[in-house]
């Protein structure tokens, strides 16, 4: 139980940081904005060093990725919020992306080379695909930027309800499900990935 909390305090975390964030924005605005607004496609939040810690921006100026002081390429460009620490590497965010087929929105948390927890929700604009869950990652001790091992899996996508656990090498072992007619079951994999029981 006392894990349980632990994993549901970090997104609540993050909510609270995302809060003062825009505090300190609606803050600005009030106090300096000649109509009670201000119009910005990027603010940068910085320590008293110059690192930035907070960056909100549109998506043509989301800064990207940095991972151990390097800048890596970023598989897409949202708007968002991102978050820093004090080295000024990347330790999670809130992204929106929007395109011509897919709506995406995320919240992350990153351990200090790829992403820990994320809370998602998808749904395209072309056909009734929609997704939505929690995804837990262990940290990779390789330390390459970007790499994680995907554990736990909560999601529900279309209407079927799973929780998935996954071995170290992300073969699914247990699957936990309600599909979408109401039907639960049970599903047990060997290393391998291939059925071995159900119920």
């Amino acid at each position: 139980m006392q894990t349980t909390s632990k994993t549901f305090k970090i997104p609540f975390y993050t909510l609270v940081v995302f809060n003062i964030a825009l505090l300190i924005a609606l803050s600005f605005i009030l106090l300096n904005g000649s109509n009670g607004f201000m119009d910005a496609e990027r603010i940068n939040i910085k320590d008293k060093t110059g690192k930035n810690r907070i960056v909100i921006s549109n998506m043509d100026n989301i800064p990207p990725p940095i991972i151990n002081g390097k800048t890596f390429q970023r598989a897409v460009n949202p708007a968002g919020i991102i978050f820093y620490d004090k080295h000024g590497d990347e330790r999670g965010g809130i992204a929106i992306t929007d395109d011509e087929t897919t709506n995406l929105n995320a919240i992350a948390l990153d351990y200090q080379n790829a992403d820990a927890i994320g809370v998602l929700a998808q749904d395209n604009k072309e056909d009734s695909y929609f997704k939505a869950g929690l995804i837990i990652n262990d940290k990779d001790l390789s330390g390459k930027p970007g790499h994680n091992i995907n554990r736990i899996n909560l999601v529900t996508e279309n209407g079927n309800a799973a929780l998935i656990m996954k071995d170290a090498n992300e073969v699914p072992r247990i699957i936990l499900k309600v599909d979408s007619l109401g039907n639960p079951s049970i599903e047990m994999f060997d290393k391998n990935g291939s059925l071995n029981w159900k119920q």
